[in-house]
């Protein structure tokens, strides 16, 4: 299935209450999937990692019982963020720029940031392109 896939203009690595390690992607095109999955409450997905065609990036394919589905594309420079998902990660996908999080945190004098419309996915990892994996 081809499908349009977006890059995360921002990334972050955190901690979760529970002491879990999270990685954190901004990528603004996807709120209406964010919006659409969070209104269904569906949890259950699939998730499938490709190589593009050049072999120059990865992507990350999500998707839900309903066939929402999200494209996160992984460019040279987010190889970093791939490498962190060597072994399994709990991951948030934010609508809302990590740094817009950060300040409304640091203005409200929080140690914690206040999240909106978000995914997350428990326990997700990279592995070799083409492989599918339920959750």
């Amino acid at each position: 299935m081809f499908t349009q896939a977006h890059s995360p203009e921002q990334s972050a690595f955190g901690k979760l209450e529970n002491g879990r390690d999270v990685l954190i992607l901004y990528v603004k095109e996807f709120s209406k999937e964010v919006r659409a999955i969070n209104q269904s409450a569906l949890s259950g997905y699939t998730y499938n990692w490709f190589a593009t065609e050049q072999k120059d990036a990865y992507v990350l394919q999500v998707t839900w019982a309903n066939e929402v589905h999200i494209a996160i594309r992984f460019n040279s420079q987010h190889f970093g963020l791939i490498k962190q998902l060597l072994e399994p990660k709990d991951v948030i996908l934010t609508t809302t720029p990590i740094s817009e999080l950060m300040e409304n945190a640091r203005k409200s004098d929080y140690n914690f940031l206040e999240f909106n419309d978000v995914l997350t996915f428990s326990n997700l990892y990279f592995a070799t392109p083409s492989s599918e994996y339920q959750n």
